[in-house]
Formats: C-alpha cells, sequence, structure tokens
C-alpha cells in the first residue's frame, strides 16, 4: 500500500510530465510558423492568429502550474472540516445548500482543503446551470471524514470520467486546461486521503474528498 506522500509525488510527477508536453507542443506552434514566416509560406494573419492562440493556452498552462505549485506548502494540521466549507460556499458564485453534520478534526490543511472545495463548488455550479441546484454535505465514515459536492447537471460521461483525474484534461476547450479537479485530487492525495466523482445516473455528479481523522 502506498503512503500518502507517495500518492503525491506520483500525481506531481504525472502533471510535470503532461506540463512538458503541453510545453513541447506549444514550442512546436511558435517554431513551425515561425519557420512558415521566414519561408514567405504563410499568411502573416494566420501565423499571428495560430500563435497568439497558443500563447493564450500558455498563460493558462502557466496559471494552473502556479497554482498547483502552492498545494502541500503548509505542513498538515488538525482542520475544522465545516468551517472550510462554509468558507469555500460562501466564495464562490451561487446558492450552495450546506447540511453539514458534527464532525472531528481532519488532517490536513485549510488553505488547501478550502481550495479544493471551491474548485468542485465552482464546477458543480457550472454544471447544475441557471436555477439547478448545488449541495455540500459532510460526515464521518469510520476513521475517515468525507465532504462532498452534489450538482442536479446532466452527470459526466464515461468517456470523460475515465480522464477526470487527468492532468490537464479539459472539456472547456480553450476556456481552461483541466488543473480543477487535479488540484482538488492533489489535495486528497498529500494529505492521506481521496477524492472520487461519481455519475448519479443523469440526476448530477457527486464529487467526494476523502480526508483521514486528525486523530489517526
Amino acid at each position: 500500500m502506498s503512503r500518502p506522500d507517495d500518492a503525491g509525488a506520483l500525481l506531481a510527477a504525472r502533471i510535470a510530465a503532461r506540463a512538458a508536453h503541453d510545453l513541447n507542443n506549444l514550442a512546436a506552434v511558435f517554431s513551425g510558423h515561425l519557420y512558415l514566416l521566414r519561408n514567405a509560406a504563410e499568411p502573416p494573419e494566420e501565423a499571428y492568429e495560430a500563435m497568439e492562440k497558443a500563447l493564450a493556452h500558455l498563460a493558462l498552462l502557466t496559471r494552473g502550474l502556479t497554482a498547483l505549485g502552492r498545494i502541500g506548502l503548509e505542513g498538515p494540521v488538525a482542520v475544522d472540516v465545516n468551517e472550510v466549507a462554509r468558507a469555500a460556499a460562501a466564495a464562490v458564485t451561487g446558492p450552495v445548500e450546506l447540511d453539514l453534520r458534527p464532525l472531528p478534526s481532519a488532517r490536513g490543511s485549510r488553505p488547501d482543503l478550502c481550495v479544493a472545495l471551491e474548485v468542485l463548488l465552482a464546477n458543480a455550479r457550472e454544471a447544475a446551470g441557471p436555477g439547478g441546484s448545488v449541495r455540500l454535505f459532510s460526515r464521518v465514515d469510520g476513521d475517515s471524514i468525507i465532504v462532498s459536492v452534489e450538482d442536479s447537471g446532466p452527470g459526466v460521461a464515461p468517456a470523460v470520467r475515465q480522464r477526470n483525474f487527468d492532468p490537464f484534461f479539459s472539456t472547456k476547450g480553450d476556456k481552461g486546461r483541466g488543473v480543477g479537479l487535479t488540484i482538488a485530487a492533489l489535495v486528497a492525495a498529500i494529505y492521506g486521503g481521496k477524492l472520487t466523482v461519481e455519475d448519479r445516473g443523469g440526476a448530477g455528479t457527486l464529487a467526494s474528498l476523502r480526508l483521514p481523522s486528525a486523530s489517526v
């Protein structure tokens, strides 16, 4: 069985490999279009447009890497999950129904856990759409504390669900670089927990962050 730090290191290695792949692809875009421009083999307007899109992707990628780089900077401490859940719910746009049960403290980091929950809530809010519902609830399961985000959206297609935690995989096209769930999964792994995403059969999605109790 792998240790929490092993799981975090493995995910970090996957992130680094995927980031290097994306950076190489972006570098190839610039190199290719510069070559074509030098040889007058492409209209300048087309080359400039392609390179501008590549620059926009590069900016999104570096912002995502910066956010990922902040995860795990603080050592694990005892965290009041319900207090963090309330703060995350207040930070996102749109109503969030809270159902928070009495909990022991969890092992983790308040800033990291808050970021992870904000990501899950923002994804749920977008999936639910106007008029849809988002619920944030917590419970105890043995030695673990579980905080879940449920939405009333269309759910997650099987092909997408298989790649949910792939670093930089996104269903948003040019609008995103897919670091949200990667951040949440990394937070869970670093502190000995796990993130799961479950399709509710066309009746929404349930994302659950499981963390060990601080007493474990």
